[in-house]
């Protein structure tokens, strides 16, 4: 149990670390809560063939850490000539070049430029390593179609339930969008009949407030002829009465006071 000390005290600060910190497109997490087993996931660097993949990778503590390097896999698969159909890295600092200063998150780091950076002078898998010494173009293009197929995250598969759902709602159409298309189309009637209803009033409006003293001028020609008219029957009535009365003109006959009254109406004898 005190051996496991040491490597529990350094497993335990540098998963602390890398939770609070982690490197640049990396990130760890313990596994079940298995202090010497962890899962991490790595980017896929960006101006590659392996961008937007995102890789998972497996990594195991041995007893003897940090004297001894982890054991450390990819769990998706790659088409990268550093990396063998298992998962296993081809990484200096994995081997030969570790040393117990190092850590997960530099370790992490370094397998994040190996994938952007291949290095095919040191391949695992020959037959990549030359494809891409030699046809770099067909290279990529295997690599960036396993990047899609492994590592891309794929649309969620629908239940059978919920495809027979989705039919259904694409055969029959939702109440709901019919009232909501009737009462829409009945508002738009009705807004249209109140501004077909404004605008009868507007263009009425002026011809009412014309035709008002045009009235006012008709009523008062025509008093003004019934009063002319009026004043005329007036007139004759009048004339015709004095023709009637039979007026007495007194007539002087040479000197004296006796005078003779003359009907000039009537002829003399």
């Amino acid at each position: 149990m005190t051996q496991l000390n040491g490597p529990v005290m350094r497993i335990k600060r540098e998963l602390n670390e890398i939770m609070q910190n982690p490197p640049p497109n990396c990130s760890a997490e313990m596994y079940k809560e298995d202090l010497f087993h962890w899962k991490a996931i790595i980017m896929g660097p960006s101006g590659t063939a392996y961008e937007g993949g995102i890789f998972k990778l497996d990594i195991r503590f041995p007893g003897a850490y940090p004297f001894r390097p982890p054991q450390i896999r990819f769990i998706t698969r790659i088409y990268h000539c550093n990396v063998d159909s298992r998962g296993v890295i081809c990484l200096d600092v994995l081997n030969e070049r570790w040393s117990p200063v190092m850590n997960i998150a530099k370790v992490l780091l370094s397998i994040w430029v190996l994938i952007g950076e291949c290095n095919p002078n040191d391949p695992l898998v020959m037959g990549i390593a030359d494809q891409y010494k030699c046809n770099r173009k067909e290279h990529d293009k295997v690599a960036r179609y396993w990047t899609k197929r492994f590592a891309m995250p794929k649309p969620k598969a629908s239940s059978k339930a919920e495809q027979e759902l989705m039919q259904s709602n694409a055969q029959e159409p939702d109440k709901s969008d019919q009232v909501s298309s009737q009462a829409s189309a009945q508002m738009s009637d009705e807004a249209s009949a109140q501004v077909s209803a404004q605008a009868l009033e507007q263009v009425l409006e002026p011809l009412s407030l014309q035709s008002v003293p045009e009235q006012h001028e008709e009523a008062s020609e025509l008093n003004q002829n019934q009063n002319q008219t009026q004043t005329q029957s007036q007139t004759q009535n009048q004339a015709q009465a004095q023709d009637q009365q039979e007026p007495e003109t007194t007539v002087s006959s040479g000197t004296g006071s006796d005078a003779a009254t003359v009907n000039p109406n009537r002829s003399e004898l």
